[in-house]
């Protein structure tokens, strides 16, 4: 094991290195490495050299954890026999762990070939262009907190959450705005909603769950002190690698109104798919509850199942079912998280009511 300031490269039982970070005592890619996670989590279960393929123009990836840059480059080797132009936007909060495996680029190995544009984005250029093969990949690297970053990139409608409150609606009739379609007005129990909701951001009619009832009182996540995050305006994702530190160790990460602005943040003509490694009851209930469709994704080293999220359920080959449903009802741990503070509860009764009430469950 050879130990940097805050992280140490470590050798896994298969003979692989990859990077462990002392302060989070959590190891990326901990089981199967850093390449071949990758690419059964992400290439593959992306289907990304078809989509790219069939793709016309620029290709929009959001590489959510950055880490030690193992997901993006795995995913660049995969794509370099597509003529489709990629845009690949990482987001971390510290460029420390890039650098310092870029320190060991030989043990790790999957840097071969993208050296050059992987130190300039480490020695801090924010934005780097290069051929991959037969195709050009604008890279970009968001550095600061996701969360403040994402606030900033989303457009709030005014009045959204008082609105909300002071709405005329049948009981649990706020759960669900119309859904995916532009234009489509959403029916739940006979209770005709659609007057009754605020105008989601322009360009995105999918499904919004504000944080009005179900996270009371939790403030925005950009007036967080001391947060430095860069403003304007992200290009909508194909595709996100969700790749952050578990909930226990890293929980802003994984709350509800985070998942609901990532939803916001997409395009509903663009399909997107987002898998990330946890299957936790928690974190679906959650990305169900942003709007997501979610589904069980691919197996990836111990792991029997992960887990996919996407704004269309044609992106998910194995949905989740109300047999699901029903065990997430019993679970100990299925609420999501309001706050950035991790605990685990079981669902409380307008959360079920909201599940229930999902496009995914007729």
């Amino acid at each position: 094991m050879v130990t940097g300031s805050r992280y140490s490269l470590v050798r896994l039982k298969n003979g692989t290195y990859s990077v462990h970070s002392v302060t989070h005592g959590e190891t990326f890619h901990p089981v199967v490495g850093p390449v071949a996670e990758a690419e059964a989590l992400y290439v593959r279960q992306l289907r990304l050299v078809e989509r790219l393929q069939q793709h016309t123009g620029e290709f929009v990836i959001w590489d959510v954890g950055l880490g030690a840059a193992a997901n993006v480059l795995t995913l660049l080797r995969a794509a370099q026999g597509c003529a489709c132009d990629l845009r690949v936007v990482s987001f971390d909060r510290t460029l420390e762990p890039l650098r310092f495996a870029l320190g060991h680029a030989e043990a790790l190995g999957y840097f071969r070939g993208y050296e050059e544009p992987a130190s300039r984005l480490a020695a801090g250029a924010g934005k780097v262009e290069f051929a991959n093969g037969r195709q050009t990949v604008t890279w970009t690297v968001e550095a600061g907190d996701f969360p403040s970053r994402l606030a900033q990139a989303v457009p709030q409608p005014s009045g959204s959450v008082s609105t909300l409150q002071g709405a005329r609606m049948p009981e649990h009739a706020e759960a669900w705005t119309p859904n995916q379609a532009a234009g489509l007005t959403s029916t739940i129990r006979g209770a005709r909603i659609a007057e009754a909701l605020p105008e989601p951001p322009p360009g995105n009619t999918g499904v919004v769950c504000p944080k009005a009832d179900l996270c009371p009182g939790l403030p925005d996540e950009s007036s967080v002190p001391g947060s430095k995050v860069s403003t304007g305006v992200l290009p909508p994702p194909h595709a996100i690698l969700f790749d952050a530190f578990s909930p226990a160790t890293n929980p802003e990460m994984w709350t509800l109104p985070l998942f609901t602005k990532l939803f916001r943040c997409l395009d509903p003509a663009r399909p997107c798919a987002m898998p990330t490694y946890s299957r936790s009851t928690m974190l679906r209930v959650t990305l169900l509850l942003a709007g997501f469709y979610v589904g069980a994704g691919h197996a990836t080293g111990e792991k029997e199942e992960t887990t996919i999220a996407a704004n269309t359920g044609e992106l998910i080959d194995e949905p989740l079912d109300r047999q699901w449903l029903a065990r997430a009802r019993r679970s100990t741990s299925a609420e999501p998280l309001c706050e950035p503070v991790y605990r685990q509860q079981r669902l409380r009764p307008e959360t079920w009511e909201r599940l229930q009430a999902h496009p995914q469950f007729p």
